[in-house]
């Protein structure tokens, strides 16, 4: 991380009216070996009226590495060296590894300091070790983005510590920070609410986005914001409190030189507890988000219960639907059954008398056969025979005795072709039937 210096004096400020510059001008911190800046803190009274140097070594957040909690943004060198000068101490570097932030007011051995860092969420980041090392110079170590670059915090700010025999401090950045931190949470929590607003409406109209998880996203969504901000409203009303204690330590080391004109002090006291109400305004509305996004979160479930309720009445309906179609079913297939029995007997019935008929028509068609193919003189009594034969073949002739016989005494042929064929005929069918 490249590191810029910035430095100024009481007489500058008392010379352009108690105020700072229009434009807050840092430049490159060079190599130690050639820059004195952090060691050399005399003011030369030879041609310098100053009574007290504010100086800070200041980092860009934007540049700095601040996933790596563990060690300060500073090259070795002008980490040792902040240290020697008291710039940076322990109490600091263990708050540059909390990811919660923090503030404290130190006094030990005489030197007042005063720590801040913003919580690290993502979102806008500073970082103050601020030391009263001597009564003619105020260092310290000053890490932020452009939020809250030293620019925006002192640009054109009036200064109004002017006391001619108390030594001079550098409270009013701490208290800019506190400042524009309460206006940026407060402007944070009021956009949380509307977008809180916006949705409770929607969903009281009905219209609720279930789709992918939509509003129960949104509703996580609302309620890591209101951590967030649950956390940074904590840290500024720690940071005010940190630095009411800090302004009343102040006034108790130089007690003695104030000799009643403590308007300074009772000024910054009532700014600071002014943007303590502020805070604690901003408390208020944030105490009050958790129970409006519960209860959307209850009322999308109520609507879900709701839907899938109304989705179960016609469940069931069109199961009653289904089981009183299957019962018509049910009905007609014992009808059809009914029938098909019914008609199942006829056809035996009717298979029984085809049987019949076919065993008869097995028993006398191979007589008949028979029959009609022998002479016709067999079977009957003729004067004159007739030329025909058995088979229609002339294979036999048949004399007869006498002219009056009736039958042929050869009838048994008839008996011993019949009687085989039958049978034989009977065989073929139960074979082709099996």
């Amino acid at each position: 991380m490249e590191l810029q210096k910035f430095e100024i004096s009481d007489s500058k400020l008392e010379h352009n009216n108690w105020r700072f510059p229009a434009t807050i001008k840092t430049r490159p911190l060079r190599e130690l070996e050639e820059d004195d800046f952090l060691v050399n803190h005399k003011i030369d009274r030879s041609y310098d009226d100053s009574t007290v140097r504010f100086k800070l070594l200041v980092g860009s957040a934007i540049k700095a590495n601040l996933e790596d909690s563990t060690n300060l943004p500073l090259k070795p060198e002008v980490a040792k060296s902040v240290k020697q000068q008291g710039w940076v101490s322990d109490e600091y570097e263990h708050l540059w590894r909390r990811d919660g932030g923090g503030s404290a007011c130190i006094t030990l051995h005489g030197i007042l300091s005063f720590l801040l860092q913003t919580p690290r969420d993502g979102r806008s980041f500073c970082s103050l070790s601020l030391v009263n090392r001597e009564r003619t110079h105020i260092g310290g170590l000053y890490v932020a983005d452009d939020t809250y670059s030293l620019d925006r915090m002192l640009a054109n700010q009036p200064y109004h510590n002017r006391h001619p025999k108390v030594p001079r401090d550098f409270g009013i950045l701490p208290l800019m920070i506190l400042v524009h931190h309460v206006d940026e949470t407060l402007s944070q929590v009021q956009k949380l609410s509307r977008d809180i607003t916006s949705t409770e409406k929607r969903i009281a109209e009905g219209e609720i986005r279930l789709e992918d998880n939509g509003d129960y996203k949104l509703l996580n969504r609302h309620n890591l914001e209101h951590i967030r901000l649950q956390r940074r409203s904590n840290f500024e009303i720690e940071l005010a409190a940190n630095l009411l204690r800090y302004i009343e330590e102040y006034h108790r080391m130089w007690t003695v030189l104030w000799e009643g004109g403590t308007s300074y002090i009772e000024d910054m006291r009532e700014k600071i507890e002014q943007q303590i109400r502020y805070s604690q305004q901003v408390q208020r509305d944030l105490e009050m988000l958790p129970r409006r996004i519960k209860n959307q979160s209850k009322a999308i479930s109520n609507f879900i219960i709701q839907r899938d309720n109304k989705l179960n009445i016609q469940l069931a309906e069109s199961n009653k639907r289904i089981a009183e179609e299957s019962r018509r079913d049910n009905l007609l297939n014992l009808e059809m059954a009914a029938a098909t029995a019914q008609i199942a007997e006829e056809t035996r019935l009717d298979s029984a008398a085809m049987k019949t008929i076919a065993i008869l028509t097995l028993t006398f068609l191979p007589g008949t056969a028979v029959a009609v193919s022998t002479p016709s003189s067999i079977m009957r009594h003729a004067t004159h025979p007739l030329e025909q034969s058995f088979f229609s073949m002339t294979m036999f002739q048949w004399p007869f005795r006498t002219q009056n016989s009736i039958a042929s005494p050869y009838v048994w042929v008839f008996f011993a072709v019949t009687i085989p064929l039958t049978i034989f005929v009977y065989a073929a069918w139960v074979w082709w039937f099996k």
